[in-house]
């Protein structure tokens, strides 16, 4: 699922309209393959492949460029309608890029195929595809509870169809207003555990489990039979492993939305790169520890409470994990000399007891942007102005809302008194 953030605009009485979050999910439906459903599938991945090969000869560069070339070209050998160059030249074209970074070379294996919707009728539970001039392709879908709910949702608009051997996978957009958050929720995400700013703590445990679990069986299994190239095929096509982690994955990603939006919070992530590149080969440390680190699924949990988020119509924003740890969110100390293995420290200028963990968290809410309505800023309204070159400090208040009073005096009846309800 994708996210994106639309301006706002000008409305006739001179106002501005709420800027609105747009969210993208993927549905995934399941089918039966019929020969004709398979035949379809077959020519597409061989227009796709037909198309990389002309665009590695001819050294074509961009998507428009390589759909202009084989436009005629395809609907004339292919019989196929005018959709189709226009769908295999984006395939194509990503397929090519995705090689050129990994230095492979390009090639369509799975059989797929990608569709707009403007291409395709969606009747219910019908799926009406086009194939040759005159001759579509009809998929009956099966689904459940939940793929109910967006097929009867009559405010969600539909996107792409991409088709595949056994499923059907189509794209559901929405725009939700933005609101003005009460807080931020700073989450820091450890091989075991998530813990939020408000001492929340998920367990993760169970993905290390099944990571371990999975690996010793292909282990054993690879020291018995070492050159048995089907169990290494049967390994590698597995995905009871994936799948089951991915479920972990998504029980906590809604547990965590579903809070932040009760509360009418925002969620900070903090920004995760190059752990894997420092846990290479000849990093001093253990093979064990460095396949560990190499299976931690940060990245898919976090692309889950992004999406799970932009659904529920709660932002999310990334800040810098740098020293997120070290630094004491009391006093702003950054300990250099603390260790991965000190869970609990304390802080030697301020003499502050620290979670490790909680702290981290603390100061990734801090780091974030997103304004929120219980937080007061230096220059504020009915605050001193902040002058330049004199030293200021932010002040987080843990506000709930912000009441009005009557006023101080008959004299002053513009002067209202300020009061913040929060927690003690």
């Amino acid at each position: 699922m994708t996210t994106s953030l639309e301006s706002s605009t000008l409305l006739a009485d001179g106002t501005k309209s709420p800027i609105c979050l747009k969210a993208v999910k993927s549905v995934r439906f399941a089918y039966t393959p019929t020969s004709l459903t398979v035949e379809l599938l077959e020519t597409f991945r061989e227009m796709v492949n037909e198309a990389i090969r002309i665009c590695i000869d001819e050294e074509i560069r961009g998507r428009l460029k390589l759909r202009n070339r084989i436009y005629k070209e395809f609907q004339e050998s292919y019989g196929v309608i005018s959709h189709f160059p226009y769908s295999v030249a984006e395939v194509a074209w990503s397929t090519v890029k995705k090689h050129k970074r990994w230095h492979r070379k390009p090639n369509a294996k799975r059989l797929m195929m990608k569709m707009d919707i403007q291409s395709c009728s969606l009747n219910y539970s019908i799926l009406s595809l086009p194939f040759r001039k005159g001759e579509r392709v009809l998929i009956p879908l099966r689904y459940g509870d939940y793929q109910r709910s967006f097929l009867m949702d009559t405010t969600l608009k539909r996107g792409s169809v991409t088709v595949t051997e056994d499923s059907v996978i189509i794209t559901f957009t929405k725009e939700i207003p933005t609101k003005t958050p009460l807080s931020r929720l700073g989450i820091d995400l450890n091989e075991k555990s998530a813990v939020l700013s408000d001492d929340s703590r998920y367990d993760l445990s169970e993905v290390a489990r099944l990571h371990t679990g999975y690996g010793v069986r292909r282990s054993d299994f690879y020291q018995r039979h070492p050159k048995d190239d089907r169990l290494r095929r049967k390994f590698a096509g597995d995905q009871r492993e994936k799948g089951r982690v991915r479920q972990v994955l998504h029980r906590t990603a809604k547990k965590i939305v579903e809070s932040a939006q009760l509360k009418g919070q925002s969620v900070v992530l903090e920004r995760l790169k190059g752990i894997r590149y420092a846990h290479n080969r000849g990093n001093g440390k253990c093979r064990g520890n460095r396949r560990r680190i190499a299976q931690w699924p940060f990245h898919i949990l976090q692309a889950f409470i992004t999406y799970k988020a932009a659904w529920a119509g709660v932002q999310v924003e990334f800040v810098s994990a740098a020293r997120t740890s070290q630094t004491c969110n009391r006093c702003h100390y950054v300990n250099r000399s603390l260790k991965l293995a000190e869970r609990v420290w304390l802080c030697p200028n301020c003499g502050a007891t620290l979670d490790r963990d909680l702290n981290a968290a603390v100061n990734i809410e801090r780091r974030g942007r997103i304004p929120c309505l219980g937080e007061v800023r230096p220059g504020a309204q009915g605050t001193d102005e902040a002058v330049k070159g004199n030293p200021t400090t932010p002040v987080i208040l843990r506000a709930e809302a912000l009441k009005l009073g009557p006023p101080l005096s008959d004299e002053e009846p513009g002067r209202t008194e300020v009061k913040v309800l929060g927690r003690g």
